[in-house]
């Protein structure tokens, strides 16, 4: 990636994340938004065969690499849609916003940086990965008012000793608590989301925690033969829901068909784009059973 790009980033990572929610996180994503979408316009787009019924896909093309695979309806970044949606969480009021404006900017910044990376270094996952997380770390901690945390202290008969944890975000006595994986895409790892919630529900107690993971997408590119495609395991999802543990809500960027019909079958598994919990997060606090 350019120079000032991982410059920015460097800024999260090694001097902001303990105060995650600070607006000064909000400027050093508004600059790697504009510096990713700046970067990437100097590179062609090459069209992707999609696989995937009803989405087109494209990929960023340097020489012979290409970028991960980006939904052509989704992608159209506009800094005008990032402004309005950190005035939004500023202020508190959502009212100008929907669902699939705040869903669209927020995948455009996610998916940006990332494509940068793809460009730049070979095989690094865990920087678009890493980067999410603060991404929708920060989201979350400015919507909620604060900072998560990432070990929760468990007591028992012989020790005293902490749990390490995705993050967790802690509203006070008696209010929810949510508990946030993030991830760029889940496919067989996904068990550890249900896995980790189990185990909050039984050092704590079911329904303290609500699990709220977000996604990115669940895309999976042919580089060879410029094909995209979904990997996706509804029935592990509903075996999981039913004998793991609840989740509360399954948030996405880029919403996979197949995990979008889980909202119509039992188990109740409500999968639905991220943009959504900033519109609904007070009913959730306020009604979290």
């Amino acid at each position: 990636m350019s120079k000032k790009i991982e410059d920015l980033y460097r800024q999260i990572q090694k001097n902001l994340i303990k105060d995650i929610k600070s607006t000064r996180v909000s400027d050093v994503l508004t600059d790697i938004f504009i510096e990713s979408t700046k970067f990437l316009d100097s590179f062609k787009r090459c069209e992707l065969n999609s696989k995937i019924p009803g989405k087109k896909y494209f990929a960023f093309q340097y020489k012979n690499k290409i970028s991960r695979a980006i939904n052509n309806t989704l992608y159209n970044p506009s800094i005008d849609d990032w402004f309005a949606l950190l005035r939004a969480l500023r202020t508190g009021d959502f009212s100008s916003l929907s669902v699939k404006r705040i869903s669209n900017v927020i995948y455009c910044l996610a998916i940006s940086f990332s494509a940068a990376i793809d460009l730049t270094k070979s095989g690094d996952q865990k920087t678009p990965g890493t980067f999410f997380e603060y991404l929708i770390g920060h989201l979350f901690a400015a919507r909620l008012g604060v900072n998560p945390i990432t070990r929760l202290p468990v007591l028992n008969l012989d020790m005293n000793t902490n749990l390490p944890t995705d993050y967790v975000f802690d509203l006070g006595p008696n209010q929810a608590k949510f508990h946030l994986p993030i991830k760029t895409s889940t496919r067989e790892r996904v068990i550890q989301v249900w896995a980790h919630q189990r185990v909050l529900d039984g050092v704590y107690g079911t329904g303290r925690f609500l699990g709220t993971p977000v996604i990115l997408a669940e895309t999976k590119t042919d580089t060879k033969k410029r094909e995209v495609i979904e990997i996706c395991l509804p029935d592990q999802w509903r075996i999981y829901q039913m004998h793991i543990a609840q989740l509360k809500r399954i948030y996405y960027l880029d919403v996979p068909a197949s995990y979008a019909r889980l909202n119509e079958v039992f188990p109740p598994l409500s999968v639905r784009p991220f943009g959504e919990f900033f519109l609904e997060v007070d009913t959730l606090i306020s009604s979290p059973s």
